[in-house]
């Protein structure tokens, strides 16, 4: 049996284009895997940069939330009972570690409006503080209140402390989101699964 050169030609030229196709196939869905874990890639490493700012934030909403338990139990103590001057050195210790935090947790929640108010302010006191740092100013002020001799005068504080820590608490847990950060942790987690 004798083909013709033509023939041959052709089988050999429909060959070479069908693993052309073949091949330029296998490369179209690799190149699309590569393109789906490539975005994968980009989401995991949002969330651990977004996770690494989170573990700072939760490190202060816990020392804030210390030292708002700290100002509500201090309201508990007698003065009458402590040492004389250890309830008012207790007080001042807590009213400085609040003011360190008030300030540590501008770096986390700036002012807004800050060019519109408060401009002959020094930058980081311009504008209008965040709503999450209310609480803790607020227990601020009641700890500065507080009388350090007659610890029956507190007891009205100690209400409005325990409504600060409140605020504070749902003020935090808003920004937290933990429940919206366990379902995107969940969703991640089923992505990588199936690349």
């Amino acid at each position: 049996m004798n083909i013709e050169p033509s023939v041959i030609v052709s089988i050999v030229s429909a060959t070479i284009a069908a693993v052309s196709v073949t091949i330029a196939a296998i490369s179209t869905t690799v190149a699309i895997r590569n393109f789906r874990r490539e975005q994968l890639n980009q989401k995991i490493q949002a969330a651990k940069w977004q996770k690494e700012y989170f573990i700072d934030l939760v490190k202060w909403s816990d020392e804030s939330m210390i030292l708002l338990s700290e100002a509500l139990h201090l309201c508990d103590l007698d003065p009458q009972k402590c040492e004389k001057g250890k309830f008012f050195d207790i007080r001042h210790m807590l009213r400085i570690k609040l003011s360190a935090q008030i300030d540590k947790g501008r770096w986390f929640f700036p002012n807004i409006d800050t060019d519109r108010y408060g401009k002959h302010k020094v930058e980081a006191y311009r504008g209008y503080r965040h709503k999450v740092l209310d609480g803790l100013v607020y227990t601020y002020d009641s700890v500065t209140k507080l009388n350090y001799y007659d610890g029956s005068k507190n007891e009205e504080i100690r209400g409005s402390i325990e409504n600060f820590k409140r605020q504070f608490t749902s003020e935090i847990q808003k920004i937290l989101a933990p429940n919206s950060r366990n379902k995107e942790f969940k969703e991640l987690t089923k992505l990588v699964t199936k690349v």
